[in-house]
C-alpha cells in the first residue's frame, strides 16, 4: 500500500483541459445539481435549526433531549467544529434576507468545498486517482446531499497520512485533532500510530503527535466553551450514540433488516409468528451492547499492530478507520467518506464496495429523501402507491437494503483483510 506523490507533485492536466473532458464535466454538473437541489430532509431541518441556534447565542447541545423527544431521532450529534461553519452560515444567511433556500446553499456550501478541496489533493499528485474519485457518482449526492461534514474528515485523515509519510508528526497531531473535531472517528488512528512509532524507535514523535491532537481538540473546544452556555449537555449526546441500536451499513443490520421484511411479509400474508418478533425484538433490544464488540475487535486488533509483523504507515491509518466500518453498531452512509479518500489514493479495489454502497443508497429510505421538505415532495416512494402495493414495495425495499448492507459489509471486511495481509 502506497500513497502517490508523497514527495512531490504529480503533474496534472491544467483546468483548461479539464472542462473539456467529459469524465470531468458529468460529474462537476452532478456536484452543481446536489448543491442547489439536494438536501435531506431531516439532516437539513437539524442543521438550519442548529445554525439559527448558534446564531441566538444558545448553542446546539441544550436543544438535543427537547428535539430527540419530539422528532424520535437526533439532533447536532457531534464535536462543536462543523457548529462554527453552521453559524457563519446563519449569519450570512441572516443578513442577505434569511431565505430558506440561500440558508441551505450556505451550508451545504462548505460541504462543496471540502469535495473540491479533495479533488485539488488528487489533481496535485494523481491524476488517475483524481478521476476516480471525480467520477463516483454518490460522492456528491453524499457528501453534499446527506449534510454531513465526513468529507472534512476524509480530507484531514488523507493529508494527514501524506505528513507522516514525510515524518511532520506535529501536522500529524493537528490534522487528526481537527478530524476529530467534526466527529472522533480520527482519534482511532492515534494509538496505532503510537504502537508504529514505539516499535520504529520514536517515542518522541508520539508525544509530538499526541500532544498536537490534544491541542487542536482543545482549541477546537474554547470558542464553544466561552461562547455558549450548553457544554455540559454534550452528555446527551454521548447518550444517545452509547445507546442506539444497530443501524446502517452493516451486515448485523443487514440480517435485521432483512428479518424484519420477512416478518412484515408473513403479516402481510395473515401469518403471525409471535415468538419470531419476540426474538426479534430481544435481539434489537440485546443491540445496545454491541460496542462490547466494536471495543473487542480494536483491542485485538491493535494487538497485532503491537505484537505482529510491523505495519506501514498506510496501513496503520487504514485499518483502524475500515475496523470502524466494519465493527461499529451504526455506519451511515455518509461515515464511508471519512475513509473514501484515503482507499482511493492507496488505489485500493473498490468497485464491489462502491455498487453495494449504491444499491444501498438508492434504496435504504429511497431517493426522495434527499430532497428538502420545502419542495413539498412525498418523504417515500411507497406513498404514492395504493396503501397495499405501497406496503409490498416498502418490504421489496428493506429487504434490498438489508442485502445490500450485508454486501457492503462484506466489502468492508475484504478490504480489512487485503490490506492486513499485505506487507509493508
Amino acid at each position: 500500500m502506497s500513497i502517490p506523490s508523497v514527495h512531490g507533485r504529480a503533474p496534472g492536466p491544467p483546468l483548461s483541459a479539464l472542462i473539456r473532458e467529459w469524465w470531468f464535466l458529468w460529474p462537476l454538473g452532478l456536484r452543481v445539481l446536489a448543491w442547489i437541489f439536494l438536501a435531506h430532509s431531516y439532516e437539513i431541518a437539524v442543521f438550519q435549526d442548529a445554525s439559527w441556534q448558534m446564531l441566538a447565542g444558545q448553542g446546539v447541545y441544550a436543544r438535543f433531549s427537547p428535539w430527540l423527544s419530539a422528532a424520535g431521532d437526533g439532533y447536532y450529534a457531534a464535536p462543536p467544529l462543523y457548529a462554527y461553519m453552521l453559524w457563519v452560515s446563519g449569519r450570512v444567511a441572516a443578513v442577505l434576507g434569511g431565505h430558506w433556500w440561500l440558508h441551505q446553499l450556505l451550508i451545504k456550501g462548505w460541504l462543496l468545498l471540502a469535495d473540491l478541496a479533495v479533488m485539488a489533493y488528487f489533481l496535485r499528485r494523481s491524476p488517475a486517482a483524481a478521476r476516480s474519485y471525480w467520477t463516483m457518482w454518490f460522492v456528491p449526492v453524499v457528501a453534499i446531499g446527506q449534510v454531513q461534514p465526513d468529507l472534512w474528515i476524509g480530507l484531514c485523515v488523507l493529508a494527514a497520512l501524506h505528513l507522516a509519510l514525510q515524518e511532520r508528526w506535529i501536522g500529524v497531531g493537528l490534522l487528526l485533532g481537527v478530524g476529530a473535531g467534526f466527529k472522533p472517528a480520527p482519534l482511532l488512528i492515534l494509538p496505532f500510530l503510537a504502537a508504529y512509532l514505539i516499535r520504529a524507535g520514536r517515542r518522541k514523535a508520539v508525544a509530538q503527535v499526541s500532544l498536537a491532537l490534544v491541542a487542536a481538540l482543545v482549541l477546537g473546544w474554547i470558542p464553544y466553551v466561552l461562547a455558549f452556555p450548553d457544554t455540559r449537555e454534550f452528555a446527551e449526546v454521548l447518550r444517545f450514540h452509547a445507546t442506539r441500536p444497530i443501524a446502517g451499513l452493516t451486515i448485523p443490520s443487514g440480517i435485521l433488516l432483512i428479518a424484519n421484511a420477512g416478518l412484515a411479509a408473513l403479516q402481510l400474508v395473515g401469518i403471525q409468528l409471535s415468538w419470531a418478533e419476540a426474538a426479534y425484538g430481544a435481539v434489537v433490544r440485546a443491540g445496545v451492547a454491541y460496542p462490547v464488540v466494536t471495543l473487542g475487535v480494536f483491542a485485538a486488533l491493535l494487538g497485532v499492530a503491537a505484537r505482529g509483523r510491523p505495519w506501514s504507515l498506510p496501513q496503520t491509518f487504514c485499518l483502524p478507520m475500515l475496523a470502524f466500518l466494519a465493527a461499529n453498531k451504526v455506519v451511515h452512509e455518509h461515515y464511508l467518506l471519512q475513509v473514501l479518500p484515503l482507499l482511493v489514493a492507496l488505489g485500493l479495489n473498490l468497485r464491489g464496495t462502491a455498487i453495494a454502497f449504491s444499491v444501498y443508497l438508492l434504496a435504504a429510505g429511497g431517493p426522495l429523501r434527499f430532497f428538502p421538505s420545502e419542495f413539498g415532495l412525498p418523504s417515500t416512494v411507497e406513498v404514492l402507491l395504493p396503501p397495499r402495493p405501497g406496503v409490498i414495495a416498502s418490504i421489496g425495499l428493506a429487504t434490498v437494503s438489508g442485502m445490500a448492507a450485508l454486501a457492503f459489509g462484506g466489502q468492508i471486511l475484504r478490504l480489512l483483510t487485503t490490506a492486513l495481509v499485505e506487507r509493508p
